[in-house]
């Protein structure tokens, strides 16, 4: 420890003293009644500051104010005189005319003091305490009107002597004749102590100690050591596996002067998968699922399931049964992941299907299905409902939907063709050129199937009139429906048609109705 006793000598210039009323004047001064004679008494104070201009007032009749003891020179007539500015202490001469007869004068004397601070002495405060010292020499002082001391505005003291000061700067004043205030700013030094620059955090991260704090400092004596609590000091100045709170950081030099400084590190918690709910697949169906609830972290928390595509949503759906990692994250990095398992099933599963495609306009189409399950089978075609039997007869040409189910409702479907309607797989062309090239000089007539019956074809004009009509018989596929002539004759234009036919003997007739462009 280091012990310092330096003294300053201050010499300044004598202050004009002027009413301080923030002052307070200690309680054992008195105020001053000086009385001449039983019938001249002063009432007023008989002191004030120099350069003041006092209100005096006295006791009396027809009261006369002479600046001398001859009266020659009459300043005022009355009890309450307001003398002009005074510089110096004065004796005014007072008479009181009774009766037409004036008075022996009276000398009533009034006071003019000032304060001269002549010098001030200050002993140096210690690093960090209150061991400064502040002495004052003034003069100006009377018996009457003894000097006093303040420091900052605080208590009136007689003595000249401050101790028990830290550093900094202090308004002193000095004072006489009850409120006339020198003042002047007196600073008491200190030894420079150590100046804390920069404070770099590093938060913990993931729930462990691991933050950092690093402190630059510089300045006071010798070389700096570092704290956290103020007790142990080191030389290093970074502090290490930290957990996340408030920290309060002291730096100190070999005099033991110290600075300090608050910083925080933000808390962090370990990110942890509580629980995971798992749901199986049923039906053999890819329709499992995961969810992850209530995982504890820093901020957002977001999922995955293959460790590179992230999710905000805690719930992965669709799944098919098999092994899944689960991988969670908050915003700060930290990650945890848990591996899940999906467990399979089983449900209906159509194994085969045999399909008879129905003959043209008959309904003898067939299908028999050939499925697995849990327990016995159902089926239907279409959203029928529901049969024992996997067989389906009696079945016309087309599209149909063939539905599995077995006893845990799981279901199994696949698309069935058996062939195109018949009425469909008709190709009539909507124009030809019978200008005998060889090439589409009749119109014809297309079809997937063997042979078709004819049942009657008309072919209109475009005022309605028949122009040609064909009677029943038996067509095969690129037969010529008509050859465009009629009287004889080919002219061109569009031309209306009525055809009629039937896919099976005595089946039911379908008719076609368009039109045909002859183009020569």
């Amino acid at each position: 420890m280091w012990v310092i006793a330096l003294f300053f000598v201050f010499s300044f210039k004598p202050l004009k003293l002027t009413p301080a009323r923030s002052v307070a004047y200690p309680a054992s001064r008195s105020q001053l009644v000086v009385t001449a004679t039983d019938s001249i008494v002063l009432l007023s104070r008989d002191s004030y500051c120099r350069g003041g201009s006092p209100e005096l007032t006295v006791t009396g009749t027809n009261v006369n104010w002479y600046a001398d003891a001859g009266k020659k020179q009459l300043l005022y007539q009355g009890n309450t005189y307001h003398s002009p500015p005074l510089d110096q202490t004065t004796t005014f001469y007072l008479t009181q005319t009774i009766s037409g007869v004036e008075t022996a004068p009276v000398a009533i004397t009034i006071e003019m003091v000032e304060a001269f601070l002549r010098n001030t002495v200050v002993t140096p405060a210690s690093c960090g305490k209150s061991d400064g010292a502040i002495s004052v020499t003034a003069t100006g002082g009377t018996t009457r009107n003894p000097l006093y001391y303040s420091l900052n505005k605080g208590h009136a003291q007689r003595s000249p002597i401050f101790t028990n000061l830290a550093a900094g700067t202090y308004l002193l004043m000095d004072s006489v004749a009850a409120g006339c205030w020198g003042t002047i700013n007196v600073v008491v030094p200190g030894p420079p102590g150590p100046s804390l620059s920069t404070i770099a955090v590093v938060d913990p991260h993931c729930g462990q100690a691991d933050g950092t704090i690093t402190v630059s400092a510089f300045g006071g004596s010798g070389s700096l050591s570092y704290s956290l609590n103020g007790v142990d000091f080191k030389s290093n100045n970074q502090f290490t596996n930290l957990t996340g709170g408030a920290y309060t950081i002291t730096i100190k030099d070999q005099d033991q002067c110290t600075v300090s400084k608050s910083t925080s590190l933000k808390n962090s918690v370990r990110l942890s998968i509580n629980q995971i709910d798992n749901i199986a697949t049923s039906c053999g169906q890819s329709n499992g699922r995961i969810r992850v609830n209530s995982p504890t972290g820093n901020g957002r928390i977001t999922y995955s399931i293959d460790g590179l595509t992230y999710q905000v949503s805690n719930t992965f759906d669709n799944l098919t049964a098999g092994k899944y990692t689960v991988y969670v994250q908050d915003e700060t990095g930290c990650g945890e992941r848990q591996t899940v398992l999906i467990d399979a099933s089983k449900g209906a599963m159509i194994t085969h299907i045999r399909a008879e495609t129905a003959t043209c306009g008959a309904a003898d189409g067939q299908i028999s299905i050939t499925a697995t399950g849990q327990g016995s089978l159902s089926y239907r075609l279409n959203e029928k409902p529901y049969q024992g039997d996997s067989s389906f007869t009696q079945l016309s040409s087309g599209s149909y939907e063939v539905q599995v189910k077995d006893e845990q409702n799981c279901i199994s479907q696949q698309q069935v063709s058996l062939g195109e309607p018949c009425e469909n797989a008709i190709y009539l062309p909507d124009a030809f050129t019978p200008n005998q090239d060889g090439i589409n000089d009749s119109w014809t007539i297309y079809f997937p199937f063997p042979n078709l019956q004819l049942d009657a074809l008309t072919i209109f004009n475009r005022w309605g009139e028949v122009i040609y009509h064909s009677d029943s018989r038996m067509l095969t596929s690129g037969d010529s429906l008509w050859n465009g002539m009629y009287k004889d004759q080919r002219q061109a234009g569009i031309y209306t048609y009525l055809l009629k036919v039937q896919f099976s003997p005595a089946g039911k007739i379908f008719i076609y109705q368009g039109t045909v462009l002859l183009t020569l």
